[in-house]
């Protein structure tokens, strides 16, 4: 075979795959597991699924008609899914213990939350355990999930966010102290919470005396700040640059496409999870586990977490993040996983973060 068939052949081969990859399994539920027939059977009893999200998160309420649509193809089930708007990941969380307390229904069925919010409720009563490797094997794997009480939804990128016309420069930056170069001054904002350094601020990362020297460091060098929902600032080139944004997802959503881009400096390159667990006391618990599954599904992973929120879950071969990952590797990013196992075992980061913050009000 010659060198050219070789590589036609290559490509048909990889398009096979990949195509294999995103197709759906049949919905029949004698094809799932006896474990996922059975969340089956309840679900269809159940008949319905409330989400409440902010608008940002698995997609708002578009993404809500996705996961019905999706359930439906995926698992042959059929629900009236009802969507309300929620506060961010952490006072959502504090409202679901509330409720659990209270000993009254979830506001929502699904929580979706990132590690530093979860951490102090994981291995408490609020949200059950779900087997979810045993739910779907050959898709989730025992990595994927922690506690049994959240699956990874997505994997969430930190990095320069900036304007490719108005801050060319951001490309070029390796490491983030190069920000502090005096060329750069007023040439880009942080958040007023400090996006990205309340895990830099762990001893297992960089600790609280170089992260409070580089906080106090740039709080010289920034324009302002802006939180991380002033994307659009970004996009009209007011502000050119933000350090750290919040997710590198902004880049793959479609109206910032060719507008907006993420470096990630290879000393501050972290995985981020954001988490789907079912609260205790959720109206519907059968219905939210089979949305979570379409969540994590390939077509969940394209049509809700990519195509929608801008970021998807690296532990799937076929996402952007799996891919994003790799290329991060390949130019010498070492990465921190925040997930929920390393906030619990940094106890101190939280209150060591508190105090960065106040330097940063303080200039």
């Amino acid at each position: 075979m010659s060198t050219r068939w070789k590589q036609v052949f290559g490509l048909l081969l990889a398009a096979a795959v990949a195509g294999t990859a995103l197709m759906p399994r049949a919905s029949r539920a004698d094809d799932w597991p006896p474990a996922l027939q059975k969340i089956i059977a309840a679900a269809k009893q159940e008949g319905k699924l409330t989400m409440s999200t902010a608008v940002n998160v698995a997609g708002g309420a578009d993404g809500t008609k996705a996961v019905q649509a999706g359930v439906a193809k995926l698992f042959g089930v059929t629900l009236d899914a009802s969507w309300a708007p929620a506060p961010s990941f952490g006072p959502m969380v504090a409202k679901l213990m509330q409720e659990f307390q209270a000993g009254v229904p979830a506001s929502s069925d699904i929580d979706f939350a990132a590690a530093p919010h979860l951490g102090p409720y994981i291995d408490g009563a609020l949200f059950r355990k779900v087997p979810w490797h045993e739910l779907w094997p050959e898709r989730i794997a025992p990595t994927s999930f922690e506690r049994e009480r959240s699956l990874r939804f997505e994997t969430f990128l930190p990095g320069i966010l900036y304007n490719v016309k108005a801050a060319p420069w951001a490309k070029d930056i390796q490491v983030i102290a190069d920000v502090l170069k005096p060329e750069y001054k007023g040439k880009f904002a942080t958040t007023p919470y400090l996006s990205g350094f309340d895990a830099l601020v762990a001893q297992s990362a960089w600790g609280m005396a170089k992260t409070t020297d580089f906080v106090t460091r740039m709080a010289g060098q920034i324009s302002g700040v802006m939180a991380c929902s002033g994307t659009d600032r970004i996009a009209s080139g007011e502000v050119p640059a933000l350090v750290i944004d919040c997710s590198g997802s902004s880049p793959n959503i479609a109206r910032y496409r060719g507008v907006l881009d993420t470096k990630v400096p290879r000393d501050i390159a972290m995985r981020r999870y954001v988490y789907m667990s079912i609260p205790s006391n959720a109206a519907h618990p059968n219905a939210a586990i089979l949305a979570a599954l379409y969540l994590v599904s390939p077509a969940g992973q394209h049509d809700v977490a990519l195509t929608m929120d801008g970021i998807d879950e690296d532990d799937y071969p076929e996402t952007w993040a799996h891919r994003r990952v790799a290329e991060l590797r390949q130019d010498g990013a070492k990465f921190l996983d925040v997930d929920i196992g390393w906030w619990k075992t940094n106890a101190t980061a939280d209150a060591d973060f508190n105090a960065l913050v106040k330097i940063l009000q303080k200039n």
